[in-house]
């Protein structure tokens, strides 16, 4: 399946004018390609995809040409689609996208990195990545006030001005992880230039500037099961904000390191024959599991506090955009993160103990129960078994210490054996 519409671009231009775009979605990925062409928001027709008629004739010599150019490259599209049918060929959106790119649209607003950037951005809101978009928001805003310009073509973009960049943002507190994840931005808005075909390969600066210098590998925090047994133990009754914390945490823990925002929009729906069956928002992932007592017990203890169908007392309505369960979902994370520090402190656990922790100490738990990293993988939800393998933490040494007496326990044993 295949979608192409004209549509204009939310935000005005400085000139108050707003940018009118191509946008093709074909098996869920999208794409925006930028015109030449503006308007004013109230002459564009979301109707019919066009600009309004005008009976002003000075208006509407200039209505008529970007209509027939809109014409022009529908019908394009059209006779591309028409002749790959005809031969029974699939297509790509690159495909289209190089087929009309030369002839009918512009790559004057290509050129211009801070543009083209935006425009990526504009795709990931489109597409409802809210959190994607955000970093690539930011990341916008560091190049914008690093450069000071704002006009930036991709070929300012060198190692000279990654380097450079780097170093202003290190001036101002910036540390290897967040340095790395707005670098990594602007390669992928590079990588995407180049795959449409905008820029050259030769313009790539990260040959030289190398993101995985910025790679450290960071601790993993969890708790251990005998620390899980101090935790489920310890009664915080008298003090709602932390048994709250405490709660959430193991309910995540219980139900296989399940993600807050997941939480959040869990509703009646989502509960069928002692099952909790709900798609990951991050990866769109189908999980299907038996709730045991100890989760089940939890739902049932807020589900009478709880707003609506939804199975648990955080989302006020059930009329919430994308955005709004996003925020809300940060605005609860900075009561519960702060609130779990605290049991730390009281349970007299040194780690840096996060709401999020909690997937990745169900990850370790199957994992020192000699679960297969692929079984592991499944159960977390995820798409690919290399980001299975991040969440899982290096042994301990007291359990090196133990394997290896184990391995020469059974060496010895099988040395008299032998010998008898």
């Amino acid at each position: 399946m295949i979608s192409t519409k004209f549509t204009i671009k939310k935000a005005p231009n400085k000139d108050g004018k707003h940018s009118i775009i191509l946008v093709l979605i074909k098996d869920r990925r999208n794409t925006s390609m930028a015109t030449s062409y503006t308007c004013d928001y109230e002459t564009w027709s979301f109707e019919t995809h066009s600009l309004k008629i005008s009976k002003n004739a000075k208006e509407m010599k200039r209505i008529n040409e970007i209509n027939n150019f809109i014409n022009r490259t529908n019908q394009k599209i059209e006779d591309f689609i028409r002749e790959k049918r005809r031969f029974n060929e699939d297509f790509t959106i690159a495909e289209i996208s190089h087929e009309i790119k030369a002839e009918t649209l512009s790559k004057a607003t290509a050129i211009d990195y801070l543009k083209f950037h935006q425009e990526i951005m504009e795709e990931f809101l489109l597409a409802d990545k809210i959190g994607t978009a955000k970093v690539y928001k930011e990341t916008l805003s560091s190049i914008k006030k690093f450069c000071g310009k704002s006009y930036l073509r991709f070929q300012d973009l060198n190692f000279t001005f990654l380097e450079k960049h780097d170093a202003f943002l290190r001036s101002n507190g910036g540390s290897d992880s967040g340095i790395s994840f707005k670098m990594r931005t602007i390669k992928a808005v590079f990588n995407k230039a180049i795959k449409r075909e905008i820029i050259s390969d030769k313009t790539y600066p990260f040959n030289k500037y190398k993101t995985s210098a910025l790679k450290k590998e960071a601790k993993k925090e969890y708790l251990t099961t005998e620390e899980l047994d101090r935790l489920i133990k310890e009664d915080f009754s008298k003090n709602q904000e932390l048994q709250f914390a405490k709660d959430m945490y193991l309910f995540s823990f219980y139900c296989r390191g399940i993600n807050f925002i997941d939480i959040l929009k869990l509703a009646n729906t989502n509960l069928y024959d002692d099952r909790l069956v709900y798609v990951r928002t991050k990866t769109g992932v189908v999980l299907d599991f038996k709730l045991t007592d100890d989760p089940r017990k939890l739902i049932e203890t807020y589900k009478l506090r709880s707003y609506n169908s939804f199975l648990f007392p955080l989302l006020l309505k059930e009329e919430l955009t994308t955005e709004q369960i996003k925020n809300r979902s940060h605005k609860l994370l900075g009561q519960i993160n702060p609130a779990l520090k605290k049991i730390m402190e009281v349970l007299q656990i040194n780690k840096n103990i996060t709401f999020y922790t909690a997937r990745h100490s169900f990850a370790t738990f199957l994992k020192f129960k000699h679960l297969p990293i692929d079984v592991i993988s499944e159960m977390l939800g995820h798409k690919d078994i290399k980001a299975t393998i991040s969440y899982l933490n290096k042994l301990p040494n007291k359990q090196l210490d133990q394997i290896i007496d184990d391995v020469f326990a059974n060496w010895r044993n099988t040395e008299v054996s032998e010998t008898i």
